[in-house]
């Protein structure tokens, strides 16, 4: 029946609303979170596809910073460039500068700097990170300067950043001194982390001790950092006492306390405190750290307990470059060649990636034996996967060569590497002055100086041996003070021994024992036995007679005073007083110390003293010392021989 009423139609298709954008907020927040550069690119290809990239500058900030993080630095700065000019603000430009200076494109990061009309401390923050990452320590201090000229106040990064680049105490000093009146130093626990360790850098351990007593806040950094400082002044009681009191301020023993704590377990009385601490490791679980296994692997083989070492590696779940450097190393400290290149060689079957001190450690093994095969086989290899350019392997290379006596290997080396730090250049010259290139040495020192590289006291101790070799005293004076005056290096033992060794070669035996009574108190023995073997060597025999008595005063367990003055006396016939002397010397125990030589043939190594020849085959080795004599005199190969 017809009821005269309309029913709308049904239709079967359903209109559903339009899916809401996502808002700004929305988008901020998911860039930021961001894990991968995969979605930050499919993010981005999205934005564009909406034209909602350059809408809000806070999204196109936002994707470029997303990518400056997750490594693609170059994304970055492409995205900011192709911004309209119109979107940019003060933080797309603090964006732009940071990835540039990822991208490692210094003067275009620089010119951007000065272009910016707003620069505030992070452009500034940004800027000085950069010079120093790039070893422009000079430029970030001179930029730190201009930015107080200005008005702009530093942050607490300025000051862990100003505090990483500083290589001189006096600069040090100036960080600290800002940063307390800026009231970062002692409230603000990263800030007070980093002065200790720069303290620890430049040798003023009593500073860094007291800023680790003045912060107010100290976190577990903190009290890793003061242990390092303490282990590196040999201080092992205030070492164990901070470790002792970590849980009393509230904090948490990680894998650093111990490996730190492990290390300073080296002597007699200090092995019990071992064996405790790696009870507490296997109770905390902190023995699953291979850096805590690899210090418990250090600590076994500096106490001579090889084999424990060598059963605790093989027990291990699994290996990685840290534990096989530090058994690779213990080998090397127990003169063992041959199972440190095994070992090596397993690692390597392996997938183990060799590192910079896998192979600092390999190469000290052949310069300490002299195997110039093995080091050359072993610089081959490190030529071969790419090493070659590292800092730290170049070092230990020029070390080797220089120890061997190939200077030449050494110098080709020095003149490859590009970027040269401080580690190098004293190798370098520490090298050729034990080579007896004295001149050279002082002449690479300069050189050092031309190159804006600032010195430190193992600089001094380098120049100071060249100065002894070719008899430069007063140059050698004249380095002390200037030293002193510019870079504020304060004299230590062996310093003041280099003194003592400089002027008795130059046969000022007076002043050389002034200055040991004066300066080397606690090491009298040393620096005497120097004095008086000089003398000896220079033929005068009264200042010779004069040290010896005033070294058998002390005592000594070496018997060169006692051999000196019983000949002295023989001489002159005093027959008690030398007989006196032979007592003496027997009653002390003192010895002769006999000086060693090795020679490698194939894989074995003979060690022999001064009254051996060689342990086997002397007959066969003296007939073909005869033979070689034979023939040079008969061809008139030996110019310079004496005539016999």
């Amino acid at each position: 029946m017809d009821t005269g009423t309309t029913v709308p139609c049904r239709s079967n298709s359903s209109h559903k609303p339009a899916p809401l954008a996502p808002t700004v907020a929305a988008l901020s927040a998911l860039l930021a979170r961001c894990t991968s550069l995969a979605a930050a690119e499919a993010l981005h290809a999205r934005l564009l596809r909406s034209s909602r990239l350059f809408g809000p500058p806070i999204i196109a900030n936002c994707l470029a910073a997303a990518y400056s993080r997750l490594g693609a630095a170059p994304s970055a700065v492409a995205l900011l460039l192709h911004a309209p000019t119109a979107s940019a603000n003060r933080f797309s430009r603090n964006i732009l500068l940071a990835a540039l200076l990822k991208s490692r494109d210094l003067p275009a990061a620089r010119e951007l700097f000065d272009r910016m009309p707003d620069r505030d401390t992070v452009a500034y923050n940004s800027m000085i990170r950069g010079y120093v990452d790039s070893g422009h320590a000079e430029e970030a201090f001179r930029l730190v300067r201009t930015m107080r000229e200005l008005g702009v106040r530093p942050s607490d990064f300025t000051f862990s950043i100003l505090s990483s680049a500083v290589c001189s105490a006096r600069h040090g000093m100036q960080v600290q001194a800002a940063a307390v009146r800026h009231g970062s130093a002692h409230r603000n626990a990263v800030v007070g982390n980093t002065l200790i360790d720069m303290y620890r850098r430049v040798g003023l351990l009593k500073y860094a001790v007291r800023v680790f007593w003045s912060m107010n806040q100290r976190d577990i950094v903190s009290v890793n950092s003061v242990m390092s400082v303490y282990k590196d002044d040999g201080q092992s009681s205030q070492l164990f006492e901070c470790f002792q009191s970590i849980r009393s301020l509230g904090l948490s023993i990680d894998e650093f306390s111990v490996s730190t704590a492990l290390s300073m377990c080296t002597t007699d009385e200090d092995l019990a405190k071992g064996d405790q601490i790696l009870a507490l490791c296997v109770k905390t679980g902190l023995l699953s750290h291979l850096i805590v296994s690899s210090a418990v692997i250090d600590l076994l083989c500096v106490c001579d307990r090889l084999a424990d070492a060598v059963w605790f590696f093989e027990g291990m779940a699994a290996w990685d470059s840290e534990t096989c450097n530090a058994m690779i190393s213990g080998y090397a400290r127990s003169g063992i060649m041959e199972p440190a290149l095994s070992l090596f060689l397993l690692s390597l079957r392996k997938g183990i990636c060799p590192t910079e001190f896998t192979f600092a450690s390999l190469l000290r093994c052949s310069s300490c034996f002299g195997l110039m095969e093995q080091g050359t086989q072993i610089h081959a290899l490190i030529s071969k996967l790419g090493f070659e350019d590292d800092v730290i392997v170049a070092t230990a290379l020029i070390d080797m060569y220089c120890k061997l006596g190939s200077l030449n290997h050494a110098r080709i080396l020095f003149s490859r590497v590009c970027v040269k730090d401080l580690v190098l250049w004293n190798t370098m010259i520490i090298g050729l002055s034990h080579n007896g290139r004295g001149k050279e040495a002082l002449q690479m020192f300069w050189q050092m100086l031309k190159s804006d590289i600032q010195p430190d006291r193992i600089t001094l101790f380098g120049v100071l041996s060249a100065c002894s070799l070719v008899g430069l005293v007063d140059e050698g004076m004249r380095l002390i003070s200037l030293f002193k005056s510019n870079y504020h290096v304060v004299l230590g033992l062996e310093h003041n021994t280099c003194v003592v060794d400089m002027l008795s070669r130059a046969g000022l035996f007076s002043e050389a024992v002034d200055f040991a009574e004066n300066k080397l108190q606690k090491c009298n023995v040393a620096a005497f036995s120097n004095i008086l073997e000089a003398c000896v060597i220079q033929g005068d025999f009264d200042m010779a007679e004069l040290v010896a008595e005033k070294m058998v005063k002390l005592k000594p367990r070496s018997s060169l005073p006692y051999i000196v003055l019983a000949q002295t006396y023989g001489a002159r016939c005093k027959w008690d007083s030398m007989a006196r002397m032979w007592r003496a010397m027997e009653d002390q125990g003192a010895k002769k110390v006999q000086g060693y030589s090795w020679l490698c043939t194939k894989n074995e190594i003979h060690v022999f003293t001064s009254s051996q020849i060689l342990p086997h085959g002397r007959e066969v080795t003296d007939a073909v010392l005869d033979l070689l004599f034979w023939d040079m005199m008969d061809h008139k190969y030996a110019h310079g021989c004496v005539d016999c």
